[in-house]
């Protein structure tokens, strides 16, 4: 990846992806949080199947994606592991 000036990103827009990184991680974080809160209710009901998990499968895949988000953002600004 070349520099963050000629990947159109200036050094007065990084505070804010900054920002937005820990915005998209406190996101993850809630929903791995809601996803696990709703495991284990389901899993406390009687008889539950793959289909009682749909709730929490959905919050799983927010979390990815909030996790994704942030390492891109920071890869963008030269923060992340292989930036």
């Amino acid at each position: 990846m070349g520099s963050i000036i000629t990947s159109g990103i200036t050094p007065a827009m990084i505070p804010g992806i900054r920002k937005d990184i820990e915005v998209c991680e406190e996101y993850g974080e809630e929903n791995i949080r809601i996803a696990h809160d709703d495991i284990k209710r389901v899993c406390a009901l009687p008889g539950h199947d793959v289909d009682d998990f749909d709730f929490s499968n959905m919050h799983g895949v927010r979390w990815h994606a909030g996790r994704e988000m942030a390492n891109i953002l920071r890869h963008l600004i030269g923060e992340g592991d292989d930036a």
